[in-house]
């Protein structure tokens, strides 16, 4: 079987598609990734062969402002509207004739996206190819007005006025992503396809008249209670990143440790340690625990000089998931990645992001009883070791994540979406000779 993969260039995008990437090659499909200059070569490290872009250009959260100086003027609504259209509706166009090209010299007979890969919609109308995608807890949807609405950080109304709430902030995300569904319906209309709703746009490329199947990261323990899947959506548990071929050394003072070990991390796209990082070391440096932070490579070596001492560890990169074995609590901004390991290994988490979705799946760890969330950006030193004191003094707590952390192991993450897939293209395949 020829399969293609494709996803938006983001970390929280690409890496859940690393792992049943690798598997299916090792089950002898030939596959490959479609990736520009960043992502390509993350994808020949996993061992499989890149299709690079031609007509697109990699839209990064790292270049987005050099790209479109005028995104940097741009606050609320309007930020969330043209971060809509220029990070997932503008490339749409190159990117379906990238791969309407590619499949001339590769006829692949399956493609396999991330949900914000809208090129895939197209795919899978178009040229009639089985597109399967990949979901998450927290996923961007206003499809349904009873639901939580996206990107603001708001739990299940639980009043009348919890429901005017929630509906104006359905108004919101709607009218913010008008733009880009206009932008994604012109290039319908060029393709001679119907357009779609304002409310259908969000997740078009995980509903069933695109997606063969959406293979949903997580569980239904770390949703908000009622969410009502479309039966072509499976939870598939972590579906964690593939392991890297070479760990990082892990300083040796995380599992020799004697008292407790709290990690830390600001994450991927915005990786200003100022924000988490510097107020989690001075809230609980001196407190008997361990200090572990990883800045992604942001100014490592001044933290380093800045926070000196036997109980601060500061790391460009860490091995989280050798890190987790011995951490008491994670402090993170929400990143899934990151939330979904910590639960992996029962670690309970103190949160403090509402941007880029985080603040959704932080309200979700919250009402799940898994973590104490801020719910700020940028949070006080104080908030931070009244935080951290309430998460690792809560019993309860620490019930909750494990519970969660067994319900984890119960799924296997890659083999259902490998399985899956193989199961759908092969049915396919016999319709077609019956027909």
């Amino acid at each position: 079987m020829r399969i293609l993969i494709a996803s938006v260039p983001a970390a929280g995008h690409f890496n859940p598609l690393t792992a049943p990437a690798v598997r299916l090659h090792e089950r002898g499909h030939d596959v490959r990734w479609y990736a520009g200059p960043i992502y390509g070569p993350k994808a020949e490290a996993l061992g499989i062969p890149v299709i690079p872009y031609r007509e697109a250009v990699e839209i990064t959260a790292d270049n987005l402002n050099e790209l479109f100086p005028e995104r940097a003027r741009l606050h609320g609504p309007k930020a969330i509207a043209f971060d809509a259209d220029a990070f997932f509706s503008r490339p749409v166009r190159a990117m379906f004739d990238d791969v309407r090209a590619i499949r001339a010299g590769f006829p692949f007979d399956a493609m396999f996206i991330d949900g914000a890969f809208y090129a895939g919609y197209l795919v899978a109308k178009k040229l009639g190819v089985p597109v399967f995608a990949q979901g998450s807890i927290a996923a961007p949807s206003v499809r349904n007005p009873g639901d939580v609405t996206p990107f603001f950080s708001l739990r299940p109304p639980r009043t009348a006025v919890g429901r005017v709430v929630n509906r104006i902030a359905r108004s919101v995300v709607i009218a913010s992503g008008r733009q880009g569904t206009d932008r994604f319906n012109a290039v319908l209309a060029d393709e001679g396809l119907p357009p779609i709703g304002e409310a259908e746009f969000m997740d078009c490329t995980m509903q069933p008249d695109a997606a063969r199947r959406t293979f949903v990261v997580g569980i239904p323990e770390l949703e908000f209670p009622g969410l009502a899947l479309p039966p072509n959506n499976e939870w598939v548990g972590a579906l964690l990143p593939q392991p890297r071929r070479t760990a990082v050394p892990l300083d040796p003072r995380i599992a020799s440790w004697p008292g407790r070990v709290i990690v830390v991390t600001q994450g991927t796209v915005d990786t200003d340690p100022e924000k988490l990082i510097v107020p989690t070391i001075e809230a609980l440096r001196g407190s008997g625990a361990l200090i572990v932070a990883a800045t992604g490579g942001m100014r490592t070596d001044e933290l380093r000089r800045r926070f000196a001492g036997p109980d601060v560890v500061v790391e460009d990169f860490m091995d989280f998931e050798r890190a987790f074995a011995t951490t008491d609590l994670y402090v993170t901004n929400g990143g899934m990645g990151g939330v979904l390991l910590a639960l992996t290994h029962g670690v309970p988490m103190l949160t403090a992001g509402t941007r880029e979705g985080k603040g959704d799946i932080n309200a979700r760890l919250a009402y799940r009883g898994l973590a104490v969330d801020l719910r700020t950006e940028t949070p006080s030193v104080r908030a931070i070791r009244r935080g951290a004191d309430r998460a690792l003094a809560d019993d309860r707590m620490r019930g909750r994540v494990a519970e969660v952390q067994r319900l984890l192991a119960g799924y296997d993450s890659v083999g259902l979406v490998v399985e899956g897939i193989e199961e759908e293209v092969s049915a396919a395949r016999i319709t077609a000779l019956d027909g």
